[in-house]
């Protein structure tokens, strides 16, 4: 067994003044996770030193498009095409040594070094095979992506089963990598006998460890033992940026259990699992989109076609069905003129690309729920907000909405009698083009204005596109937009 020791180094504390010339800078998803961060980490990344990570594992996916081409980049900061910026991957993160490898390997071949650049936390977590095992035979219950991740957080908390240690972290394999991969094994080999040697993924997670010393050659100059290396960055005046995996809709204590993620979301998290002092704090940054959607099971107040959705992407998920098939069997042309919601969210999930970035799964859809993300912003203190795809709001203009429809919340309306959806009309294409040449017509002003008003926050930006330069950013002077220039329509939420 190895020692739990991990030694490491410490350098000196902040001072009590607090004079700290560097700042942090905290970025999460409002919804259910696939908000787009990445593409709002890659307008902010210029203005930030450090982009870390603070939670989650290899289930989180970023997709970046570059000039190089596209990545989805798992467990690594999304700052990594922006060469001025250091990454961190804190001791929050439970990480996968094999995923993170290739990522490296991957970025190396599209021509982005990371020697120097990329540090991580010797405390995180290590995901083991019999996690990766554990998680795909348990991962239909919940909708996990069966990378371990939940396993190896349990076992982070449980440390000992079966007088065994089942936690292991970075250091471990600094300390003794021999010991520590041997009590891996053990591990491992006691699971594979409870189920008979029978079990398929027998030879696959052996594999692995066979594996890993190789790995951890290529991860060990990466691996950062001084737990104070974020605070001594801060204090040279580096200012930083955490990059929040999933979002806060889905912490493991704060979202609707058992429908969460194993790791905390919400932003206060992040000066826990990012290792730094909350006192360097500067503002909180949400994202969402305004189309939304949803992976895996789990409460969806807006979704479009309710429980009818779920079940079908539940059974998608399960039957390996994805974009391809519905492209193949279904016009989403069709669909969107349907008078079901169910279709109207299948067409917009083909029209706007809504399917997983790691498995593929078709994603439930709903429409814009402004009155959950009100609850949001103000349960975690959000100072501004950026709202992504609002350029595919404009498919909504050819179904039978004839508008955007938006979940509202009651105290925002001036009277209870009203419903709590609304139809947000007059957001034509023709205002998306005006917006993308850094201009706000009335239409899109007053969309503005009428989302802020019912969220409770300031827009910095909206998406109109895929590109970086379609984000329109906002620096509050939007032009005054009279409250008359357009009249929400009331629905009933079918």
């Amino acid at each position: 067994m190895t020692s739990a020791s991990c030694s490491t180094t410490f350098s000196t504390p902040p001072t009590e003044s607090g004079d700290a010339i560097g700042y942090a800078d905290v970025l999460v998803g409002l919804q259910y996770g696939d908000e787009g961060k990445a593409k709002i980490i890659d307008v902010l990344a210029a203005g930030y030193d450090v982009i870390a990570r603070f939670n989650g594992g290899a289930n989180a996916g970023h997709t970046i498009d570059t000039p190089l081409g596209r990545i989805a980049l798992k467990q690594l900061p999304s700052g990594v095409f922006h060469p001025h910026a250091e990454l961190y991957i804190g001791s929050g993160c439970a990480l996968n040594p094999w995923k993170l490898a290739d990522e490296i390997e991957q970025l190396r071949e599209m021509g982005v070094d990371l020697d120097g650049r990329l540090h991580i936390c010797a405390r995180a977590a290590v995901v083991q095979p019999h996690h990766i095992a554990l998680d795909r035979r348990g991962s239909a219950t919940i909708g996990t992506t069966g990378n371990g991740i939940g396993p190896c957080y349990a076992d982070r908390a449980l440390r000992v089963r079966n007088d065994t240690r089942v936690n292991f972290m970075l250091c471990d394999l600094l300390d003794n990598e021999t010991e520590t991969v041997a009590a891996m094994r053990r591990v491992l080999t006691g699971m594979i006998n409870s189920d008979g040697g029978t079990s398929p993924w027998v030879a696959e997670m052996s594999d692995l460890l066979l594996r890993l010393p190789a790995i951890m050659t290529k991860l060990r100059p990466h691996v950062e033992v001084d737990r104070s290396w974020l605070t001594r960055r801060v204090k040279q005046g580096a200012r930083v940026l955490f990059e929040g995996a999933q979002s806060v809709l889905l912490d493991v204590v704060d979202g609707y259990q058992p429908y969460v993620t194993s790791s905390h979301t919400v932003p206060a998290y992040a000066y826990v699992g990012g290792d730094l002092s909350p006192k360097y704090h500067r503002r909180t940054i949400g994202v969402a989109k305004a189309i939304m959607s949803r992976v895996g099971r789990g409460p969806f107040p807006s979704e479009l076609g309710g429980e009818r959705s779920a079940l079908y992407c539940r059974e998608a998920a399960e039957k390996h069905i994805g974009v391809a098939h519905e492209h193949e069997h279904f016009s989403p042309d069709t669909l969107l003129r349907s008078n079901d919601p169910f279709e109207i969210g299948a067409a917009l999930r083909m029209l706007t690309g809504e399917y997983g970035t790691g498995t593929g799964r078709p994603r439930r859809i709903g429409m814009l729920d402004l009155a959950q993300l009100r609850e949001v912003v103000k349960a975690h203190g959000v100072d501004r907000v950026y709202l992504n795809k609002v350029d595919c709001l404009a498919h909504y203009l050819q179904s039978s909405y004839q508008g955007v429809p938006m979940r509202v919340h009651r105290d925002v309306l001036p009277s209870e009698r009203i419903p709590d959806v609304l139809i947000y009309p007059g957001l034509t294409e023709r205002s998306l083009t005006y917006g993308r040449e850094g201009h706000l017509d009335a239409a899109l002003g007053g969309f503005i204005d009428f989302v802020e008003r019912h969220i409770g926050a300031s827009l910095a930006g909206i998406g109109l596109g895929p590109e970086r330069a379609s984000m329109l950013l906002l620096d509050g002077d939007k032009p005054t937009v009279p409250s008359c220039a357009v009249v929400p329509r009331v629905v009933t939420h079918g």
